[in-house]
């Protein structure tokens, strides 16, 4: 099984980041109650906490400690294995964290996310994108379609990654949500432009 790597490329832009700007009103209509899958450092969960959302996080590694991080519930847990009940968040956000499976792994995972948004709520992620060439799109040994196994001279250490297009994206949206947003971003959160898939979905009432 693959393994969310528990080092990624040096951060080079101050928290918070600034992606979940655009998305805070849709997060707020939809309620107070969002889970981070997969929180890395835990930069989103702290984000959202600071303002008044009420965030549970996790993670396969327990994140560093940052001064700025306001009170978030956090617990070690994996994708593959999320211990909560049905329907208990009004949202799930997932950032940079999907994106390391292979493909029927990772049509799981989106819908065992899928599964913990109440009907109506929301469920926002951001993957790899097949041109994310600073990061590994198309470098290494090709496992499946999309998915790699990255060089250890381009990451700290060698890892697989899948990178998606935009039929990926699509195809990964679990059933009974609706695509709200999907755009194709670059980000600067690293040394080098990312390229990335960014989706906002809503869960049928």
């Amino acid at each position: 099984m693959a393994v969310i790597p528990a080092h990624h490329p040096r951060v080079t832009s101050a928290p918070p980041d600034p992606w979940l700007e655009p998305f805070l009103d849709s997060l707020r209509a939809t309620g107070a109650r969002i889970l981070d899958a997969g929180c890395g450092a835990g930069l989103d969960a702290a984000y959202l906490a600071a303002r008044g959302f009420t965030v549970t996080a996790f993670d396969r590694r327990q994140p560093p400690a940052h001064p700025w991080r306001p009170p978030v519930s956090f617990l070690l847990a994996d994708v593959c294995a999320m211990p909560f009940r049905p329907g208990r968040f009004d949202a799930v956000i997932a950032s940079l964290s999907l994106h390391y499976l292979p493909w029927q792994q990772t049509l799981q995972a989106f819908s065992a996310a899928g599964e913990l948004v109440r009907p109506g709520g929301r469920f926002l992620f951001r993957v790899n994108a097949s041109d994310d060439l600073h990061h590994g799109a198309g470098q290494g040994e090709e496992i499946e379609p999309g998915f790699f196994r990255v060089p250890g001279s381009m990451v700290s250490h060698s890892e697989t990654k899948r990178f998606f297009t935009e039929s990926d994206a699509r195809a990964a949206v679990p059933r009974r949500f609706a695509i709200d947003h999907l755009a194709h971003r670059t980000i600067r959160r690293y040394d080098n432009p990312k390229q990335v898939w960014e989706c906002l979905l809503t869960r049928e009432a």
